[in-house]
């Protein structure tokens, strides 16, 4: 299939432009366009193509309030614990970040992940040896890496739609509240929270580390 960008350098630049989104518009999403977002997921590589995610899309404001409650709860009691250290100023406000992209979001995605037998690992028993002296899938954690890279691809639709979008780890925080709100039960778990709606302006470019500093090459 022919790619939708002039060149590789091409496709290069676009994503470039990606950023992640903090401040959103009010207007509300449109269905269709969210329907693709989670199709954009699906098409993300998975072990064993497991496909072992699920996403919660929560457009209802009181549900959403609800989930910014339950994190601005957990957050308040973290610093308090901090508070009573030494550390109180190296925190500051950095508990806000937790939950002031959703805030402002009209839409809350949470994706969730869940664990599959170490079908290899369980072979491995069998036969009278360790599991913890092989790594297998589990010691990647396959599902969460397939879940991480169908997160990418709902992000770069996002993008690609026009939106603003943010995969936040700090609603964690909340994450057995959320779970409960969200009727989200093992074998699923969440992971992180994605704020996303209409950018109001595309924040600046972030600062990228170098090619150099991230690559190690192993050439003839």
């Amino acid at each position: 299939m022919t790619a939708p960008f002039a060149d590789g350098p091409a496709m290069l630049d676009w994503l470039r432009t990606r950023r992640s989104v903090r401040n959103f518009a009010a207007d509300p999403v449109d269905r269709a366009v969210l329907e693709r977002l989670i199709e954009a997921a699906r098409t993300a590589p998975s072990s064993s193509n497991r496909q072992p995610w699920r996403f919660a899309v929560v457009t209802s404001a009181s549900a959403r309030q609800a989930i910014i409650e339950a994190i601005r709860i957990r957050v308040a009691e973290i610093e308090t614990v901090i508070r009573r250290g030494h550390h109180a100023d190296d925190y500051g406000n950095y508990g806000d970040f937790f939950f002031e992209p959703l805030a402002n979001a009209p839409v809350i995605v949470v994706p969730q992940f869940r664990d599959y037998p170490d079908l290899i690992g369980n072979l491995i028993e069998s036969g009278g040896g360790d599991r913890s002296q092989f790594s297998t899938a589990a010691a990647m954690h396959a599902e969460r890496c397939s879940t991480s890279a169908a997160v990418m691809a709902l992000l770069l639709q996002a993008h690609a739609e026009g939106l603003g979008a943010c995969w936040m780890a700090g609603p964690m925080v909340a994450r057995h509240d959320i779970e409960r709100q969200l009727r989200i039960a093992r074998p699923f778990q969440m992971v992180g929270a994605i704020a996303v709606g209409h950018l109001q302006q595309a924040p600046a470019a972030p600062p990228r580390k170098s090619v150099e500093q991230i690559a190690q090459w192993f050439q003839d």
